[in-house]
């Protein structure tokens, strides 16, 4: 090969070489640009988002303008790093589709190379003709390029899918319950042998939420599973003793520092509730949210025993003791009730009555009751 190719080829790979680099320099540079941007931009967004949700729990606004503004805020942020960017975004589109429409490079090593390694964080997912579009994403943003511009921010996505998924005819969702606990019978509202403060009922369950009208938010169906666990408190030092068929509350033989009586269930909730959230209007389409605002309901429960449990802490020659055992005391092994709530958004307050005495056989029957608060949808 004569000593004039050998050059011409050599500043022709140089020259390559410094163009791909050079197009690799550019682009960072303007990468790092796009990035400081909307990363202020996600500051400010980020700062603004806090306000409105100390401006929620302080209920100066309700859930619902919390998400309107929520909303309006993503969308100036989206817009501000649009306008931002729009200098660097066509730089980047000019960059690429200039590199996409070297055709006369698309075959030889040097481009191949450059394009594997344009850009570690950049992946073009493919390289379709010049008269198509072009993906892009850098980092975590979205960046679309077309022949109109470019587009940077999150995957785009209609503000009517935020509605579709959060208002939809059925929802679920998980709850928590506490309630002050005890009995009642013919002969007295409540038992004076429990504490009341140490005397409770907790659950812990899934519901589900159907609206039963199509184009009104009243009447609602809600049913669910949860666990439930009643538990009565001594005053005095006492315990239940299973006295044949019959169980009884009796004097403990040492000074208890605490009694309690446990007595666990799986129960399957039903009830109706009327619903008096305000309908949402958006493009000429009416959502329905559910228990965002006034609501009460009626039903019932039915449920099954899962276990019992006595425990009783005591002292003896100055140390202390525990009296544990999971006898079967005549408990009933299945339970049901009537249920009523009232409440506003997530918080409600609820009473739940069993239509089953606690212990069979007793000759006075004793109804389990509970009496407290909802958390939860």
């Amino acid at each position: 090969m004569k000593p004039l190719q050998l050059l011409c080829m050599f500043l022709i790979v140089a020259f390559e070489g410094i163009t791909a680099q050079d197009f690799k320099d550019k682009i960072a540079q303007t990468k790092r640009s796009i990035d400081s941007i909307v990363t202020a931009e996600k500051a400010q967004l980020k700062e603004r988002l806090r306000v409105i949700e100390y401006r929620l729990d302080r209920k100066e606004i309700t859930e619902i303008e919390s998400r309107d503004l929520k909303r309006e805020a993503s969308k100036e942020a989206a817009e501000a790093i649009r306008i931002k960017t729009r200098e660097q975004s066509e730089k980047l589109s000019a960059l690429l589709h200039q590199r996409i429409a070297e055709k006369h490079l698309s075959d030889s090593i040097i481009y191949k190379k450059e394009m594997q390694k344009v850009i570690d964080s950049v992946d073009i997912e493919n390289r379709p003709p010049k008269n198509e579009k072009t993906e892009v994403y850098v980092d975590r943003n979205y960046v679309h390029i077309g022949h109109n511009g470019i587009y940077i921010g999150q995957v785009p996505y209609r503000e009517e899918d935020y509605y579709e998924s959060d208002y939809k005819r059925t929802q679920g969702g998980g709850y928590f319950a506490l309630a002050f606990h005890n009995l009642n019978s013919s002969e007295h509202f409540s038992n004076n042998h429990f504490r009341l403060w140490g005397s409770k009922s907790v659950e812990i369950g899934y519901t589900r939420n159907t609206r039963l009208l199509k184009n009104n938010n009243l009447l609602h169906l809600n049913y669910g599973l949860s666990w439930m666990m009643d538990k009565l408190k001594m005053k005095e030092d006492e315990h239940f003793v299973k006295n044949g068929n019959i169980t009884e509350i009796v004097p403990y033989p040492k000074e208890t520092i605490k009694s309690k009586f446990k007595t666990m269930y799986l129960i399957l909730p039903i009830s109706l509730e009327f619903d008096f959230t305000e309908p949402i209007q958006y493009k000429g389409k009416t959502y329905y949210p559910a228990q965002m605002g006034f609501h009460a309901g009626v039903g019932a429960y039915v449920g099954a025993l899962l276990t019992t449990k006595q425990k009783v802490k005591y002292t003896e020659n100055g140390s202390t003791h525990k009296d544990m055992n999971r006898k079967y005391y005549n408990v009933n092994e299945w339970t049901y009730g009537v249920s009523a709530n009232i409440g506003y958004g997530w918080f409600s307050f609820y009473a739940r009555y069993s239509l089953v005495p606690l212990f069979t056989n007793n000759p006075i029957n004793e109804y389990p009751f509970s009496v407290g608060i909802r958390l939860g949808h």
